[in-house]
């Protein structure tokens, strides 16, 4: 479907989808998602841009809004950036491959800031999945040239994914939504500029980008107008952000494909364009049973947008201070190396993270670790983010593997097992007790009953 409405028809389906109409396999994967939200937010609630983005909130005044893992609240804008930043600290969050954003940092923090204690479990998925829809089909309209021109996906598009999300919530018609999309559309921006001194902005733009939605539902809410036609009109998003665009992408199975069940989980703390490298070098760890000391060189082969985000020999650098670590290759392939995958889940807790990057052992590993820029696995972005790493041994051999689909894309998905795992040692590093792990995650992902919003949101809120 391909219709001259598309801002229209995106915010209809936002306003009027019924929940019954969602396949339960959609609904389980919101649970999932939300559930990983949660935890990789708690986790960095106590990381220094975290602590400053919960005081400006407090500066600017009370409000009914919580701030995930603190007793803090303030109005729903303000929570809706602390919450969304904090989602992308940690580098755990979940991502989308077409798009190459991290959607649920701002739609689930847009879905927290209007949610109140009536707002219903079922109400609450459907305005978080309508939000993965539209802004992941608008993504994909504008990309891979959007993300070679160096704007950040999750600080963009992720602006009308909050929108709907937050429209929905707020009980708007389709009109109104369409008012909030062109409101976003005004306000949506962010781009890579941080990477060269790994700021603090680049987990500002998922947060201004669910902060934006928020803004812009509510004043559509109270009568304020938005251009209709935000999306394909000739001064509108896709002209201005696009380049090379895709028009029939915004529409196309709408309602009957879902790009939320394209979304993935991340089992490191480590930059997405890494994760490839890492299980093609696991694999011939374990395959050949080297250790350190049998390998002279490792060569990661990278899609040549992705390298350029994760070639970096030294990430201990002056300023650069976790982000260093979460964005050097070489970084976490000599942690592997070293400490295998037990080692990689550790750089999870931020201190064994600082104390990695001084290691002398680590930073001798990585002189034997070389990022190569890959223009033939480029010809594949965004559709895989595809790594080729060879080792050579010190006995001689050349080893290689390829990994287009690295562990947590929906072609090899992490296990509920793997999941839960993962929520409870992060949330265990904020402080979570076994007893309240337990209690959240049963709220959000046990099988058998719904959601449970009052006991989830009761923890969340409070911690």
């Amino acid at each position: 479907m391909n219709t001259p409405h598309p801002t229209r028809d995106l915010a209809a389906f936002a306003a009027e989808l019924k929940t019954s109409d969602i396949p339960e396999p959609v609904l389980w994967k919101a649970r999932q998602l939300f559930a990983g939200y949660i935890a990789t937010t708690v986790t960095a609630v106590r990381e220094e841009p975290a602590r400053i983005l919960q005081r400006f909130a407090a500066a600017m005044g009370g409000g009914s809004a919580g701030v995930v893992g603190t007793a803090l609240s303030v109005a729903p804008p303000w929570a809706a950036l602390v919450n969304g930043s904090m989602g992308h600290m940690a580098e755990m969050d979940d991502t989308h491959r077409g798009t190459m954003s991290h959607p649920g940092d701002s739609i689930w923090a847009a879905a927290l800031a209007v949610a109140d204690d009536t707002t219903g479990a079922e109400e609450f998925l459907a305005a978080a999945i309508v939000g993965y829809e539209v802004s992941l089909r608008i993504g994909e309209a504008v990309m891979p040239d959007h993300y070679r021109r160096g704007w950040h996906t999750s600080g963009t598009i992720m602006a009308f994914g909050a929108a709907v999300t937050a429209a929905r919530l707020l009980g708007l018609d389709a009109h109104r939504t369409a008012w909030a999309l062109g409101t976003a559309a005004a306000q949506a921006s962010g781009n890579f500029a941080h990477l060269t001194e790994r700021a603090m902005t680049k987990d500002f733009n998922c947060g201004h980008a669910a902060k934006c939605g928020v803004v812009a539902a509510l004043l559509a809410r109270e009568g304020f107008s938005g251009p209709t036609d935000a999306l394909e009109n000739v001064k509108g998003f896709m002209t201005l952000y696009g380049g090379e665009v895709f028009p029939e992408r915004l529409t196309a199975g709408l309602g009957q494909t879902w790009r939320i069940s394209d979304v993935a989980h991340k089992p490191y703390s480590a930059c997405r364009h890494i994760h490839a490298s890492l299980d093609a070098l696991q694999d011939i760890l374990v395959r050949k049973n080297l250790g350190s000391d049998d390998i002279e060189h490792v060569t990661a082969r990278i899609f040549k947008t992705g390298a350029k985000f994760v070639d970096d020999p030294q990430p201990w650098t002056e300023g650069k201070g976790l982000q260093g670590a979460r964005f050097s290759a070489q970084f976490n392939l000599a942690v592997l190396i070293l400490h295998g995958q037990d080692g990689l889940r550790n750089m999870m807790e931020s201190e064994l993270t600082l104390k990695a990057l001084q290691d002398p052992a680590i930073r001798e590993v990585m002189k034997r670790v070389e990022v190569v820029a890959d223009d033939e696995l480029e010809a594949n972005f965004p559709h895989q983010w595809s790594s080729v790493v060879e080792v050579r041994t010190r006995a001689g051999a050349l080893e290689d593997k390829r990994v287009d689909y690295p562990l947590g894309e929906p072609e090899f998905p992490m296990t509920d097992e793997q999941l839960r795992s993962k929520f409870d040692k992060l949330v265990a590093l904020a402080g979570w007790s076994s007893t309240k792990s337990q209690l959240v995650w049963d709220g959000i992902c046990r099988r058998d009953q719904s959601l449970a919003m009052e006991t989830v949101r009761k923890a969340i809120f409070n911690s």
